[in-house]
């Protein structure tokens, strides 16, 4: 059998390539990306995305308006109404249990429940 210590374990030799990869990557990129082109080139496109982005936001806004569709932040003011309408009634229903006679509770839970008369299908079947 061989020896694996003699001839080096295969995934240390991986490890240094990993290493050395990533080391000769990062050296490229910051000598090509520290440069004042690079960065003057990455500048414009962020501005021309943005731009491009505005312009399609203020389209889409236009769209909506003229077909009579919500936008985003019509859901969103909507979903926040809502939300304050639930908890408001929330709080009313709170105050009312609070002020409801305790008695008026018991003697609705003390209703006699009607009588069951039908009887189910099959049990009807059955019997004749």
């Amino acid at each position: 059998m061989a020896d694996n210590t003699a001839q080096g374990n295969p995934l240390d030799t991986f490890r240094q390539f990993i290493t050395d990869s990533e080391r000769q990557w990062n050296g490229f990129f910051k000598e090509v990306l520290g440069t004042e082109g690079a960065s003057s080139a990455m500048n414009a496109f962020v501005e021309a995305s943005l731009t491009v982005q505005r312009m399609v936001a203020d389209n889409l806004e236009r769209y909506y308006q003229t077909f009579n569709i919500p936008t985003h932040n019509d859901l969103t003011a909507l979903g926040e109404r809502m939300k304050a309408i639930e908890e408001t009634l929330a709080r009313v229903e709170q105050t009312l249990a609070a002020m409801a006679p305790e008695s008026a509770v018991k003697r609705a839970a003390a209703r006699p429940k009607p009588a069951r008369t039908r009887r189910p299908v099959a049990a009807m079947k059955s019997a004749s």
